[in-house]
Parts: C-alpha cells; structure tokens; sequence
C-alpha cells in the first residue's frame, strides 16, 4: 500500500484585516464586533462584482493565520509542510509599501514552519520596480516572485482584478516582466481565460522568466451560471471549447507551469458556495473532477502543482474533502506522479529549500 504524498500548498493567502491594511479592513474595525452587521455593511458599500466574486464574507472578513490554516488542514495535517503564500491586497499610499506584506509574514511565521515562500505583490511597470524588489529581497529570504494581477473582463457583472487596462501590452510593464527573470524571480499569472492568447505571446519572447498560470485561468461560468454568462447547457460547452483550446495552445510553451487551484471559488459556477452545507468528496469528484483530470492528461503531471486558494475557496469546500477528492482523483497514478503533483513541482519552481 502507498503512502499519502506529503504536500507542499502552492496557493495560498494569510491576511488580517484588523491589523493590516486591506480593503475591508476600516469596516472590520468598525463594526467586526457584530457579524451580522459587517456583512451587511460589506455587502452594500462593496462593488457587487466583487461581492459576488467573494460569495459570502464571511472566510475573507477576518484573519487567516497559520494557525487557523493548520486547523483547517484536520486529518491531514501529518501530511502538509508548508505553503506558499501569494500576494493578498495589501494596501499602501506608495508602491514600496507593498513590501510591509512581506515584512509582515516574517513577522506571523519567523521560523518558516508555515509558510515556505513568499510571491509579493509589486507593480512591473513602475519606475521603482528595481527598489521595491531589492526590499522585498531584504526584508525575507523567502521571497521568490511576484504576482501582478491581470485578471479582468469585458463584462461589467464579472470583477477587474487588474490595477490598468491593458498592463501586457505596456512597454514598461513587459520590461519588468523581463527584469524578474534576470533576478532569478519567477511571476504567478492570473487573468481569465479569453486573455490569455496575448500573455502567451509575452511568455515566450521571455523563457528566462518562470512563470506559472494560476487558477488554471479561471474559467468563468463554466460549471453553471454566473454574472449573465453560462446559463444554457450550450453556453457551458462553448466556454469549456474556448477553455481547453486556450489552455492546450499554453501547454505548447515549455517553461509554462500551471497551478491545479481556484476551481471552488463562486466564479466558476458551481453554486456551492449558497448551500448550508459544503461540497461533498463526490461532488468534487464528479463536478470538478473532470476539469481537473483533463487539465492533468493536457498539460502532463510533471508541469501541475496543487493549489487550495484559500480561504477564497473555503465558502464551496472544507480543506480535508477538497484534499481527499484529489486522492481519489490522482489513485491511478504513480507514488512519483502523486508525489510531483502535490510538492515536489512546487518545491522545484520556487526554489524551496535551496
């Protein structure tokens, strides 16, 4: 019999709006004392786009600690060593405030018990880049990249994650892409599927910078409704076509690696996140499932790495079933495989432990 793989979470977000600076953070300090209250608040002063991204409040109202993530982990807990936290919403008056995020996690996990990496936030196209890379570096040895979030949608129902319009396309903005592989940094992408087409063209004039997809470019309605899109059979199956044919044309780059992850948030369709209860192993099995094992046979194991997203993914999942139903996915596969899949290839592309 097989032992369980050790896993190494590449995804995922530590945050705590009463003491740090995010976008909620003014209203958890006014009126976190009433939940209820906040969420009612939250939900009327937030952008719906936004609020409807998030699903429920609740998960991203209030702190997510290594602890609270080492007990979300339940009957697996032996099995994790750590995550990567990625960028989550800092908010600064300058650009070179982003690095207080980074000066901040030392600060929660000095020892690394937790959090094994750390991928910062910066803006690539800033005159500053070079500064605010040189004190992300100092401020931990654990920093190994960036994400600059690209996400956004023709649709006003769907949320703009991204800071400008159109940041691939600037000069500047492609030039400090190049400069993160000239530091030996590597850049998380995420944008939505329809964009991706136009990032693929910058990856590969730049095989130098390490780059991973993440969220699998989230593809929008593709399980059920969601901000007018995907709301016929029809309509899911021609999301899904576009889908796999960009994420195929993505897989024909060599240095590209992808992030098995985000597939439980709200976006997606699934509707889970409006249920009492969470979904089930089966249901994440037979609903997801098939999106995951097509991703896997496409794209080749030795190029995926699991990623939870949470706690943004916990409004549709608990850690433990979302854990168990990627046993079951990945039984077929080899102690190797498995072990790639959920540690090695992350431990590999962030340079951890070296």
């Amino acid at each position: 019999m097989s032992l369980a793989p050790f896993i190494v979470d590449s995804h995922v977000h530590q945050w705590d709006p009463r003491t740090t600076p995010r976008e909620a953070s003014v209203a958890v300090k006014l009126f976190g004392w009433n939940p209820r209250l906040l969420d009612f608040i939250v939900r009327h002063a937030m952008p719906k786009p936004l609020v409807e991204f998030v699903g429920r409040g609740e998960y991203v109202l209030k702190a997510y600690l290594p602890s609270d993530l080492r007990a979300d982990w339940g009957r697996h807990q032996d099995r994790l060593q750590g995550i990567v936290h990625v960028q989550a919403g800092w908010k600064g008056k300058r650009h070179i405030d982003v690095v207080d995020e980074t000066r901040w996690l030392e600060s929660i996990d000095p020892a690394a018990t937790t959090i094994r990496a750390i991928v910062g936030a910066a803006h690539l196209e800033a005159p500053d880049l070079a500064d605010v890379l040189d004190a992300h570096q100092r401020a931990s040895k654990r920093f190994v990249g960036v994400r600059d979030m690209l996400a956004a949608h023709p649709s006003k129902a769907i949320v703009d994650w991204e800071r400008d319009p159109g940041l691939v396309r600037k000069p500047a903005w492609r030039e400090g892409y190049a400069l993160l592989g000239k530091r030996g940094l590597s850049f998380d992408a995420w944008m939505y599927h329809h964009q991706l087409d136009e990032f693929g063209d910058l990856v590969r004039s730049h095989p130098e910078t390490k780059v991973v997809l993440c969220h699998l470019a989230t593809p929008i309605a593709i399980a059920g409704p969601y901000g007018g899109l995907g709301n016929t059979a029809a309509e899911r199956a021609r999301i899904a076509g576009e889908w796999k044919e960009a994420i195929s044309n993505f897989a024909s780059i060599p240095h590209m690696r992808f992030k098995i992850s985000g597939l439980l948030m709200p976006i997606i369709g699934l509707g889970a996140h409006q249920r009492d209860q969470p979904m089930s192993e089966q249901e994440l099995v037979d609903r997801v499932g098939p999106l995951i094992e097509w991703a896997i046979g496409t794209i080749g194991i030795d190029r995926c790495m699991f990623g939870s997203n949470f706690p943004i993914d916990k409004v549709s999942i608990d850690y433990a079933t979302l854990i168990s139903g990627l046993d079951v996915l990945l039984s077929t596969r080899t102690d190797e495989e498995k072990a790639k899949f959920f540690a090695e290839n992350a431990l590999e592309f962030y340079a951890i432990g070296k």
